[in-house]
């Protein structure tokens, strides 16, 4: 908003001093009008590029806005991956343990049968 109040009060002293400059002749006139013109198309061009170099720098952050919020969540996913398999890595610890112990066991129950058997 400032910038369009900035722009208006210079076109302002422009289009005074171009009233002015038609009280001296017609040749002064299209020469301000000239000015004017390119003035005006100039400080046109800025705005639009200005506005334009904004609306990319915004689009860009929104972007990576997206990326690290896509990030966070893979981020907050592969650690509950890793959770779940280090619980499943303690779980099966568990049996193959228990596994052995029963392995063991019936390992024992048989060798006595198996001795007295062969004698």
């Amino acid at each position: 908003m400032s910038d369009t109040k900035c722009v208006h009060g210079k076109l302002s002293a422009l289009e005074e001093a171009i009233k002015g400059a038609h009280f001296i002749g017609p040749s002064f006139e299209s020469k301000f009008d000239e000015l004017k013109y390119e003035v005006v198309t100039k400080i046109e061009k800025e705005l639009t590029d200005s506005q334009n170099t904004r609306d990319y720098i915004a689009n860009k952050y929104d972007e990576l806005c997206s990326k690290i919020q896509f990030l966070t969540e893979l981020d907050a996913t592969v650690t509950g991956f890793r959770s779940d398999v280090k619980t499943i890595e303690k779980q099966i610890m568990e049996l193959s343990s228990r596994v052995d112990g029963i392995e063991k066991r019936t390992i024992c129950k048989e060798c006595p049968s198996m001795t007295s058997s062969l004698f």
